[in-house]
């Protein structure tokens, strides 16, 4: 029920759902005096959360720094990765012939840097092994998935080099509490051990580590995907809307509604 609606409500008080929800009012009001102020206020909302140059600080403030020196000591017997799943590929695309595993094409997505850190960090050998997280959530209301990320990702990772024997699969957790739950416990069982070094896109890091901490893990965080780029104050950063930066508010006022979300449930 959690998983339902933590999907489903939460699109009200993402950017769109603001929008629309003032425009809504805006239509069915009968004081023209609101309606003005509910336009005005659409637009000025608009702009806030198109606006580059303010997302991209919102994004600074948030998002986990980049990491650039190798998270764990090669010499160290702890050595696993746990990158979550979430948009790495583009699952509701069937590709031809993807069943066949030695021939298979991977249709990757927005968040595909996480699989690429991870790959990293096995082939740079700070990692030995390496746990893909995330099950399979279709709801009844949206376009249901044509392939399973999780095995995606860990083909592509075997493809690009990883040993098979090296990747496994964690494929029951639906949202990043789940996957603290039952990576720790394989971590636990497979490894004897509750540290690792979790991947997954910057902006979603702090509530992962959350999480994961909860369970009693011990993790480096190693983040990936990240939305901010380096500060400019050009004119048109500041004037300007632009189309991506309002994917990226999506992105990042879903994540403060989930943190605080958690927080409240106590997931972190």
């Amino acid at each position: 029920m959690f998983y339902f609606f933590s999907k489903t409500v939460t699109y009200l008080l993402t950017p769109a759902g603001w929008i629309v929800g003032l425009l809504m009012f805006a239509f069915f009001t009968k004081s023209i005096t609101r309606r003005q102020w509910l336009i005005a206020s659409t637009l000025g909302i608009f702009w806030l959360l198109g606006n580059p140059f303010l997302m991209n600080e919102l994004a600074l403030w948030w998002e986990y720094p980049i990491q650039v020196d190798l998270p764990v000591p090669t010499g160290s017997s702890a050595r696993i990765a746990v990158v979550l799943t979430g948009g790495m590929t583009n699952a509701r695309k069937e590709v031809p012939g993807s069943k066949r595993e030695r021939n298979a094409r991977f249709n990757l997505g927005r968040e595909a840097d996480r699989a690429g850190q991870a790959l990293y960090l096995y082939k740079s050998g700070a990692v030995q092994k390496i746990i893909v997280s995330g099950g399979i959530g279709n709801l009844p209301f949206r376009a249901r998935d044509v392939s399973d990320e999780g095995h995606t990702v860990a083909q592509f990772l075997m493809t690009a080099g990883v040993s098979p024997t090296d990747v496994l699969l964690e494929s029951k957790s639906l949202n990043t509490h789940e996957n603290a739950v039952f990576s720790v416990q394989m971590l636990q069982k497979a490894f004897h051990t509750n540290r690792c070094v979790l991947v997954t896109s910057a902006w979603h890091m702090r509530r992962a580590v959350g999480c994961f901490e909860k369970e009693g893990a011990m993790v480096t965080p190693f983040p990936g995907s990240f939305l901010s780029g380096r500060r400019s104050f050009a004119v048109a950063e500041w004037l300007l809307p632009n189309e991506e930066t309002f994917f990226n508010a999506y992105y990042l006022t879903r994540e403060l509604v989930g943190y605080v979300t958690y927080k409240v449930v106590g997931y972190l």
